[in-house]
């Protein structure tokens, strides 16, 4: 229980600069605005956004989204439980799987790396899909993994179970990531135990489709939104993309610092060819990882969203190592020494240069000293462990926390547009007949207190009253009845407000 809640503490303390963004980011508006659509028309079945039916994504996301909002408002921090509870339970579950089997201080070194993960500590506390995604599909890959190795069936139907909470997150992405897994459990197992896993894995999405695709919608034209938004984006792969890959990659290693810098404590000594209990856990996680990546590549685009549950499976799968390592009562060797001094180096370059540096806060001075001073402290494997744990969480709390603080400064910020817009609407005297026509940022709809039907797409010709669409390079066709009235100027966006029949001003 003390574990527990010491583990919530961390989770809390270092969520909390990013959690606490008064502003949504990238598509948590979107999300929101379909989670309170439903809670709005209270049909749970269907989600709508802009009155229409989406299929993009599973409702299970939705689901807890419009939960929160029924039991604490539509708050910033209440939308964003969901995921932050994801890291608590991802950091627990990890620590009781690893102490069974791998000890107390891999336990602490999985909990601790999952809690502590700058991709964690930056990305989790967010409404958007993807990290509860990864938290489910990390878990549920987690629990496999060890079921299989250890020949325990009751894990393995939790695994299932976790597995059908993530396709009802996300969909199909679940299996870019669980077929690595499942390759080694083949070639390993002979996939024992596998309707134990694929029972429950499946049976969770169909308790809910069936009755959708008996009752409201036809399956064939659900799959086909959702062949669209997964399987359908390889077709759009072109040679342009390849030129990408590199990147790709780089990106790929790097979201798993820290702990990927110990990968090579994994292939430390001879190999056991039957590949023991232990070895086979953390093959099949890292197996996950590693196909994941290989297949994401031939991906169009490959956002780093994507790759959100590669942090916490390869987390998982180095935990051992890295507690191995860390427990050596010795010095440090001559590479990690060097690295060190490296980092050392950097802070103290960035101490002299960020004070004068346009645009930067001085809150990365903070990062900056603590890198500085870090060749002084950190002499032995455990120091340096405990570094890399540490510096993600001065990072939240020096440029997270400024960042989240300087916010509604920068152009990205709708929350205070959203406001300007909904005095104007209520100046105009726009009532409940407001529609928009072509995409309109949620963020903006949100902070004006707007949850407006809409035609996204633009593919017909509107007939309420007022009108609201973005002014990109030229207006949409409008019917020659509508007449501007204002227009609302933010940073890279014009929104124009029409009146049918009504007189410009």
């Amino acid at each position: 229980m003390l574990r527990a809640f010491l583990l919530c503490l961390l989770v809390v303390v270092g969520c909390w600069p990013q959690w606490s963004i008064p502003d949504w980011q990238g598509t948590e508006g979107r999300r929101i605005q379909i989670a309170l659509e439903m809670v709005r028309s209270g049909d749970w079945m269907v989600p709508t956004l802009s009155g229409q039916p989406t299929w993009a994504k599973p409702p299970l996301h939705y689901w807890l989204l419009g939960a929160m909002s029924e039991v604490f408002g539509p708050s910033y921090w209440a939308l964003r439980l969901p995921a932050v509870l994801s890291v608590l339970a991802a950091a627990v579950l990890a620590a009781a799987l690893m102490r069974r089997w791998f000890g107390e201080r891999a336990a602490w070194i999985a909990a601790l790396g999952v809690a502590c993960s700058p991709l964690v500590l930056f990305t989790w506390p967010s409404a958007e899909i993807d990290p509860l995604f990864a938290s489910l599909t990390a878990m549920s890959l987690w629990c496999l993994a060890t079921g299989i190795a250890r020949e325990r069936a009751s894990i393995v139907v939790v695994s299932g179970l976790l597995g059908g909470l993530a396709l009802m997150q996300k969909g199909p992405p679940y299996f870019l990531f669980a077929i690595g897994a499942y390759l080694v459990w083949w070639r390993r197992r002979g996939l024992r135990f596998g309707l134990a896993h694929f029972v429950p894995l499946l049976l969770v999405p169909l308790c809910y489709f069936v009755p959708l695709w008996l009752v409201r919608v036809a399956p064939g034209e659900m799959m086909a939104v959702a062949n669209e938004e997964t399987v359908g984006r390889i077709w759009t792969f072109t040679w342009q993309h390849v030129t990408a890959i590199p990147e790709f990659w780089l990106r790929a290693v790097l979201v798993q610092l820290p702990f990927v810098l110990w990968c090579f404590w994994e292939w430390r000594g001879a190999r056991d060819a039957r590949m023991d209990a232990d070895d086979l856990t953390l093959r099949m996680c890292s197996g996950a990882a590693v196909l994941a990546i290989v297949l994401l590549t031939f991906f169009p685009g490959r956002p780093t969203r994507y790759i959100l549950p590669n942090v916490l499976l390869f987390t998982f799968a180095v935990a051992p190592a890295v507690a191995h390592y860390a427990s050596q009562e010795r010095l440090l060797g001559r590479f990690s020494t060097r690295c060190v001094a490296v980092l050392g180096a950097l802070g103290s370059i960035a101490l002299l240069v960020l004070p004068f540096v346009p645009k930067v806060g001085l809150a990365s001075v903070g990062l900056a000293l603590a890198l500085a001073i870090a060749p002084r402290l950190v002499r032995t494997p455990r120091a340096l462990v405990a570094l890399c744990l540490i510096v993600p969480m001065i990072a939240s709390w020096t440029v997270g926390f400024e960042r989240a603080e300087r916010w509604h400064t920068t152009g990205r910020a709708r929350a205070a547009a959203g406001k300007l817009l909904r005095s104007e609407l209520d100046a105009a005297g726009v009532g409940d007949e407001l529609v928009t026509h072509g995409h309109i940022e949620a963020p903006l709809l949100l902070g004006a207190g707007l949850l407006p039907d809409g035609d996204e797409m633009a593919r017909s010709s509107p007939t309420a009253r007022w009108l609201l669409h973005e002014r990109a390079d030229s207006p949409p066709p409008m019917p020659a009845e509508y007449a501007e009235r204002l227009r609302l100027c933010v940073p890279g966006q014009i929104f124009v407000l029409r009146e049918r029949g009504g007189a410009p001003r």
